[in-house]
């Protein structure tokens, strides 16, 4: 019989026609058939349908879509107005075939299709998949079902369906799923040890729900996880200060848990069922290939692990034995075996004690280590004693296993050691260190040479034991030969190995020949037979390039490198340090960069001297400074031009200009080159090269000012003193001194910078040089501003802007402009910033400097934000981003976000200042930049 609304009821349950129809509330109501999107124009049709939607296959009430079409106020006959409603519906679905869908039940409405044809049903098909996945095990089948689960969202459920009912009761149900969903994926990952991608997304959670203790654990999982264990910390702080401000409650012992286990910075996976991993460093070189013998000594190392399983301090070994008797070998193979023992990682530093350049201090290896565990470098102290107290308290509850290779003494040490339980450090070096013995409570490994079937054993794997058992007496030969000292006996053995055709009774007998030869005595005495019987087998490029490697002042070198040193092309350079590594001459630390024994580099400094002409190493050593100044002066004018130095003169013939393609290109070649390039800048100096050290400085300082490493641009700025002292030259002198002036101030030390900056000041205006005078006088600027002296500030930029306008740099010019408009900003005036804001964006646009343009940007928004003008404030700062993503400098883009949130704000638009915050927030925390916490305490303001 015909029903109400002139249609004939259905028995059977509709299959929908021919392909289908999808239905959707995960987002806004999406009717979609045959690629056709139907779109409901009435807002009760959308609300009529969406009910349906949410209860597919199953009848839905008159009642229950009165209530939700009209909630209280109802007309004045509802079922007669529900089934107009129904017709309605009924008659647009009828557009893509499927108005038979919606099927008349005895007290209400039906929408007939299978629970799959809409997205509530797909997704409790999904999750009935997921859990079946968790059940058995299979994490990658359940994250996999969790993800299809998650991508049907499209965002906010219901989103244009405009029934106070339904947002009350179904659209809450909706929301808290897809959290749930999003925390089942991230859980699944955290197990799966993926977190450094997952930090940012789960800022961006916890910033808009900041309630939601799930996700707070997360994101301490995560970044505890990636090292930065101070910031896990301050989410719980974070969301322990917020739960107790609104509620009056403290977090659940859950998360108490975690948190307590981040603080000790122990892993722990039982914390509620979430996995607490922390990412941990592992730093140990690869052991030895033929590692052999040693089976005393490698249980001395073991007794170490025992005394620190219950031991209430930290636990020393110093591993002691003369040159090449296989002290790191030992120690790198050790560490490797008990590795696992550490949860928290590994560190490692040769620390170049007998290095003929300069040892490496402790400061500088403590600020890598802490570089390493996660602080950030603009957080690391330039006084010694706060560095170490900085790195006590960093290591400070955690199970960490330190290597210090190549020791000179116990103050190199001391500094390096752990406080605390739960450390173990093993030191080697050449001399015993008595003191650290006695004062620090070490324990002594004493390494001998090998015996004579530790020897042998070394032999059999080196060169297989049916070769050895052939001439057994030429192989006990080779071991005298080589004096049973494990370096000279792994040089022999490669030549054996290169050497196949020869017997070992007659390499013996070559290199018993050599020995005889030398009757010094010295650590050489050993092994510089053997170094000179593989070196005479050496092809003549391979001999010249160990030779020429002595004159390298650096811990390392690449391939590029020593083909400058050698004056060759790169890929026969690196033909070459392939003959010399295969060979056991030089070692490869790691892939593309390589070194020098100790030994080795003396007897190459020997040969170099005995060898080569000294205007041949005059001509190696002026290609290697040109390649480091060119390749580094590249680097610099691609990181930021502005911040260049002296240009160095023409190139010479031979050298290897690399190419420097783009910043990040640029970056890398000096983060990799830093430890080579510190090297050869104290090298030039004490040579005598003081011009080419002072180039180096500005090669490098660009370098460490875009890491915030005060420490290393102090370093720097004294070796260009230094020179300039040396070659009495004021200008040098004064930029050196200006520069101090700069990074004391960035390091708030307030006298110091003080000092410097008039000492600059005095300098140039002693010397009539006006360029410098202006810098000093912008430098003072930033400085008074940043101590809140704004009226100084003032003065000083425009000063500055008065000697630019003279001396006519457009650059200088358009800087000194910025400046003096942000310092109008900060006291008020700011229609004369705007106008100096405007003049300097003119000239960096005419420069085409797009770094620069956005700090203009920038400040035009500020100006702006000053005088209430917030859509011209919030034009700015978005062409301020632009261009700052043009140049790639992720703060300035941070920077900008942040202040257009606050223009947003301001104006009254919050949903586009947390947006606008939330990314700024991202790219900050990704820096790892304290403003990252005042643009959070915006977002919590701001009611995320």
């Amino acid at each position: 019989m015909p029903d109400p609304d002139g249609r004939e009821s259905s028995a059977n349950t509709a299959t929908g026609p021919p392909g289908g129809v999808a239905f959707g509330v995960l987002g806004p109501l999406r009717i979609a058939a045959g690629g056709t999107e139907l779109e409901l124009t009435s807002p009760r049709s959308r609300i009529f349908t969406a009910l349906l939607v949410l209860n597919p296959g199953r009848q839905v009430t008159l009642s229950a879509f009165a209530d939700a079409l009209w909630g209280e106020e109802l007309p004045q006959n509802p079922r007669r107005a529900v089934q107009l409603c129904a017709v309605r519906v009924r008659a647009q679905l009828d557009r893509i075939g499927a108005g038979d869908l919606v099927v008349t039940c005895p007290d209400g409405y039906r929408l007939d299709v299978p629970p799959e044809a809409t997205d509530i049903g797909a997704l409790a098909d999904l999750l009935r998949e997921a859990d079946a996945a968790a059940a058995g095990g299979d994490a990658e089948r359940e994250l996999a079902a969790v993800a299809a689960a998650l991508e049907l969202w499209r965002g906010e459920p219901l989103a244009d369906v405009p029934s106070e009912a339904l947002q009350r009761e179904a659209a809450p149900g909706l929301r808290e799923r897809h959290l749930q969903l999003l925390e089942r994926r991230i859980e699944i990952l955290l197990h799966g040890g993926g977190t450094a991608e997952l930090v940012d997304e789960l800022v961006d959670l916890t910033a808009r729900h900041p309630l939601r203790e799930g996700l707070s654990g997360q994101l301490m999982q995560a970044l505890h996880h990636c090292g930065r264990r101070g910031e896990a910390l301050e989410v719980y702080h974070r969301f322990r200060r917020r739960l107790s401000d609104e509620f009056g409650v403290e977090p659940s012992e859950s998360i108490r848990e975690l948190h307590a286990a981040i603080l000790a910075g122990r892993q722990d996976d039982d914390h509620g069922g979430e996995p607490l991993r922390l990412p941990v460093p592992r730093q140990l070189p690869a052991s030895a290939a033929a590692f052999s013998g040693r089976k005393r000594e490698l249980a001395e190392l073991d007794e170490l692990l025992t005394v620190m399983h219950g031991s209430s301090g930290p636990v020393v070994g110093v591993v002691t034995g003369t040159a090449g008797v296989g002290k790191t070998t030992l120690a790198v193979h050790w560490a490797r075996r008990v590795a696992d023992e550490f949860v928290d990682g590994q560190l490692f530093a040769d620390l170049r004690g007998y290095h003929p350049g300069q040892a490496l201090p402790p400061d500088r290896v403590q600020a890598r280590f802490l570089r390493t565990l996660g602080v950030r470098a603009e957080d690391l102290p330039t006084e010694p004693d706060e560095l170490t107290a900085l790195f006590r308290s960093t290591i400070d509850g955690r199970r960490l296993l330190i290597v210090l290779d190549n020791a000179n003494s116990a103050d190199q040490v001391r500094p390096l050691l752990p406080s605390g339980p739960g450390c173990l450090t093993v030191v080697t070096s050449r001399d015993a260190l008595l003191s650290l013995i006695a004062t620090d409570g070490a324990s002594r490994v004493d390494l001998d040479l090998f015996d004579m079937a530790e020897a042998r054993e070394l032999l059999a794997r080196r060169l297989g034991a049916e070769r050895l058992a052939v001439e057994p007496q030429a192989a006990d030969d080779l071991i005298a030969a080589s004096a049973r000292l494990p370096l000279a006996l792994a040089i022999a053995a490669a030549r054996a190995v290169i050497d196949r055709s020869a017997s070992l009774s007659a390499l013996a007998g070559q290199l018993r020949e050599g020995l005889d030869a030398f009757g010094t005595d010295s650590d050489l005495t050993d092994v510089r037979a053997v170094f000179s019987w593989s070196y005479r087998a050496l092809s003549p490029g391979a001999a010249r390039m160990l030779r020429l490697l002595g004159l390298h002042p650096g811990p390392h070198l690449s391939a590029s490198a020593a083909a400058s040193l050698g004056g060759l092309p790169v890929p026969e350079a690196g033909t070459l340090l392939c003959e010399l590594t295969q060979a056991n001459l030089v070692t490869e630390p790691v892939p593309g960069r390589f070194a020098l024994h100790d030994l080795m580099r003396e007897y190459a400094v020997e040969l170099v001297s005995a060898d080569e002409s000294e205007d041949d190493r005059d001509r190696a050593v002026r290609r290697l400074l040109d390649h480091y100044l060119h390749n580094g002066y590249a680097a610099v004018t691609v990181i930021d031009p502005m911040l260049t130095g002296e240009a160095p003169q023409d190139v010479l013939p031979g050298v290897c200009l690399e190419e420097i393609a783009d910043h990040d290109a640029a970056m890398n070649w000096i983060a990799s080159e830093q430890d080579a390039l510190l090297s050869i800048m104290d090298w030039a100096s004490d040579a005598g090269f003081d011009r080419q050290a002072w180039q180096l400085v500005w090669v490098l300082v660009p370098f460490f000012g875009l890491q915030s490493n005060t420490a290393q641009l102090l370093r720097c700025m004294d070796a260009a003193l230094k020179a300039g002292e040396r070659l009495g030259e004021p200008l040098m002198q004064a930029r050196a001194h200006r520069g101090l002036g700069n990074a004391y101030f960035r390091a708030a030390r307030n006298e110091e910078a003080d000092r410097h900056f008039a000492l600059a000041l005095a300098l140039y205006r002693d010397t009539g040089d006006l360029v410098g005078e202006a810098h000093v006088a912008m430098g003072l600027s930033a400085f008074r501003e940043q101590q809140g002296r704004h009226p100084e500030a003032l003065e000083h930029a425009l000063r500055a802007l008065e000697l630019h306008e003279r001396l006519g740099d457009p650059g200088s010019h358009a800087n000194a402009l910025n400046s003096v408009a942000c310092c109008y900003i900060q006291v008020g005036q700011h229609e004369l910033a705007l106008d100096h804001a405007r003049r300097a964006l003119a000239a960096f646009r005419t420069m085409k400097a797009p770094n620069a343009e956005s700090a203009a940007l920038d400040t035009i928004g500020d100006a702006h934000q000053g005088l209430r003008q917030f859509p011209e404030a919030i034009d700015s700062y978005q062409e301020a981003v632009r261009q700052a993503r043009l140049a790639g400098n992720h703060f300035y883009i941070a920077r900008s976000l942040d202040n257009l949130g606050d223009a947003y704000h301001a104006a009254g638009d919050r949903t586009a200042a947390r947006d606008a915050w939330h990314q700024a927030g991202t790219i900050l925390d990704e820096l790892q930049h304290p403003a990252a916490a005042r643009v959070r305490d915006k977002l919590a303001q701001a009611g995320e």
